[in-house]
């Protein structure tokens, strides 16, 4: 078998693919602009329009947002890309949603608002406020969770950011979660949220004292809520609801069970209400097995974990699943024929500057 750098290739959803509003994509783009980046190549690497800059009426397939901010954050050498244009930006750059959050009557009402209309800016992120509590959580819907990491830490430090604006107040959430791994220094985060911040949990939400749900917010226009709201209704009435294909939705599930090794179908299917019989059966309708996915979502996700020297082999191995770093390895080199520690050290030497 051919040595070499390990290497993946973009699997398109072919039963939806979700698209937004782009905003973030322009921002990303408008950044890497600012430090004299041509965008135009990656653009089209990701597959988004040439004219994104130009055309706000635009919309753009949420993957390919994905990628294409990640390709920015690369090139710009900024980790905390999605955290920063959330933090530095104007927000009314995401539209009339901006406005329906803040003519609401309390913060609890914005979020509501939020969690119903947000498929309109981005149908890749679903909203939903925990019962009985305020607590944010974000969905993935039709998008493989494990792609991200900068969409959704913008979105996360927005929730937090329009939450002081709309109230005037320093408000400090109680708990910030995310579903991704990080490694490397967030205390520039850490200092922003003003709370304990954890990596690799079980969802990705924001929990704030249940009493800030009724703080009555400094622009509350209820005839410009009210305009915004019949607004929204219409442009939902128009939408047709899309198919979200269960191998992504099994993929979301197994993410958050792979450190603590509980990623067996009869669980998973517990996660997705249903029987483990019929989820065998919606997703060989889809050509694939549980099995299936599970090794290429681990052989994914390995490939992304290499990339970060901050995580030791043996770490790796526990965020995959595995007991034994045996195990990983023997598993790595079916997949690949190289070892970790080879494939990280080819990485490595193709990411090395080179010597003239």
């Amino acid at each position: 078998m051919t040595e070499g750098p390990v290497s993946h290739s973009i699997r398109k959803d072919p039963v939806t693919l979700p698209t937004a509003s782009g905003v973030l994509s322009r921002l990303a783009a408008e950044r890497a602009t600012q430090a004299g980046i041509d965008v135009a190549p990656l653009l089209k690497k990701s597959g988004l329009p040439p004219d994104l800059l130009t055309n706000h009426d635009a919309r753009v397939s949420v993957r390919g947002q994905i990628d294409f901010v990640g390709l920015v954050a690369e090139i710009i050498e900024d980790d905390l890309l999605g955290f920063h244009l959330a933090r530095d930006t104007d927000l009314r750059e995401a539209g009339p949603i901006y406005h329906l959050m803040a003519s609401s009557e309390t913060l609890g009402d914005a979020f509501e608002y939020a969690s119903r209309y947000s498929s309109v800016v981005n149908e890749g992120i679903e909203l939903n406020r925990s019962a009985g509590a305020f607590t944010i959580e974000f969905h993935y819907i039709g998008i493989k969770r494990h792609l991200d990491r900068h969409q959704i830490e913008f979105w996360m430090t927005c929730a937090l950011r329009l939450s002081r604006l709309f109230t005037g107040r320093e408000l400090i959430p109680l708990h910030v979660s995310f579903l991704h791994h990080r490694a490397g220094d967030t205390s520039e985060m850490g200092r922003y949220f003003g709370c304990r911040m954890e990596f690799g949990g079980v969802k990705d939400q924001i929990s704030f004292d249940i009493q800030e749900a009724r703080l009555p917010l400094v622009l509350a226009d209820p005839f410009l809520n009210r305009f915004l709201v019949n607004y929204y209704e219409k442009v939902i009435a128009g939408r047709y609801a899309k198919q979200q294909s269960m191998r992504t939705r099994v993929e979301n599930a197994i993410v958050p069970r792979l450190p603590h090794g509980t990623m067996n179908i009869g669980n998973i299917a517990d996660d997705l209400n249903m029987s483990a019989r019929t989820l065998s059966r919606r997703l060989a309708q889809e050509g694939v097995t549980f099995s299936t996915i599970l090794e290429e979502l681990r052989s994914d996700l390995a490939s992304r974990y290499l990339q970060n020297n901050n995580l030791s082999i043996s770490q790796i191995a526990w965020l995959l699943g595995y007991s034994e770093v045996s195990s990983f390895v023997h598993a790595f080199q079916r997949w690949t024929g190289n070892s970790p520690t080879y494939a990280r050290r080819q990485i490595n030497d193709a990411l090395a500057p080179e010597e003239f």
